[in-house]
């Protein structure tokens, strides 16, 4: 099997698409690349966003389901997400901008060498900017959406270091280390740190440790899942058995037409390996990703019906370069 390089995506749960669409592209400056639905439940969108050419690895997922309570925060989850900007400067440019639309913010940290600013979106979302100037990692930077107002030389460049927090950290390091081939890196304030690949922002993982609160209560404003890039099919079945082959509980094999994947829970954490191909143009043009809603072809037949049920939303691209 090759090794894990990074991440494919997270995904995590939103009050209400169109405000969490309004929130990632005119305030974060990513772009929309698929406005789809969940295959499980279609009553709920799921978009992606990303970089400019919807590269793969750098895309951040939302379902809004109808309905969701919001989150109950806790132990067992996924804390942070990590996104990648290029230099400690532009943290200093992001600081600025979160304060100007008035985002809930801490000030600039640094941790295992690495300066990042915590945030928080409108749901309560916790994020991190992590800065490329010491440790970017293996995976390529995205390119920035050009259309939006954020400089290209400040904007978010992919996903960064995701943390979680979780009771026993036995079962986690296991999992990261023995079947994903994760490295155990070192330890400060409170976070362990892992990597994988080439290690860096965009192939690390940070775990805390929490046996004091409550396990977290999944609702809106919090982490859905985590998935790991798989370059395709062929690797994707390596995985499957191996999965197997330690007789952890798992989905077998799913196809989501945009990608093809496996999904396993490890102590509560949703993992979910997930292939390159064939991605987002196997269905639209770069040009217009986005701007209308998205079947797989096993959907299509109930379009009508889908359509009456989601509320629709405008997500023809708007260009915020002055």
């Amino acid at each position: 099997m090759k090794k894990i390089t990074g991440w494919h995506h997270i995904t995590s749960i939103a009050s209400d698409a169109q405000k969490n669409y309004e929130f990632m592209t005119q305030v974060l400056g990513l772009r929309l690349l698929k406005k789809t639905v969940n295959q499980d439940d279609v009553t709920a969108y799921h978009t992606f966003f990303g970089d400019e050419n919807a590269s793969a690895g750098n895309d951040l997922t939302y379902f809004d389901f109808p309905g969701i309570p919001k989150a109950v925060r806790g132990t067992n989850a996924i804390t942070s997400i990590g996104l990648r900007v290029p230099s400690d400067a532009a943290l200093d440019y992001w600081f600025k901008r979160l304060e100007e639309f008035k985002v809930k913010h801490h000030d600039i940290d640094e941790l295992f060498g690495v300066k990042g600013l915590r945030f928080e979106d409108h749901d309560g979302l916790r994020y991190r900017l992590v800065s490329d100037e010491n440790g970017a990692g293996g995976t390529a930077p995205g390119t920035p959406n050009q259309w939006s107002d954020v400089p290209d030389e400040f904007a978010i460049i992919g996903i960064g270091t995701i943390e979680i927090t979780v009771r026993h950290l036995e079962g986690q390091e296991s999992w990261l280390i023995d079947t994903l081939g994760f490295r155990r890196i070192g330890e400060e304030e409170g976070a362990i740190r892992y990597e994988t690949g080439d290690g860096g922002n965009s192939s690390s993982i940070h775990v805390r440790v929490d046996q004091k609160s409550q396990n977290e209560y999944q609702g809106y404003g919090s982490v859905h899942h985590i998935a790991l890039r798989i370059p395709d099919h062929a690797e994707l079945m390596k995985r499957i058995e191996h999965v197997n082959s330690l007789y952890y509980p798992n989905s077998g094999f799913v196809t989501r037409f945009y990608f093809e994947s496996l999904y396993t829970r490890v102590d509560s954490i949703l993992y979910e390996f997930a292939t390159d191909v064939p991605g987002f143009t196997v269905d639209e043009p770069l040009a217009t990703l986005g701007e209308s809603l998205s079947l797989p072809p096993f959907l299509e037949g109930n379009r009508e019906e889908i359509e009456r049920t989601i509320r629709p939303f405008d997500t023809t691209r708007i260009n915020y370069r002055k």
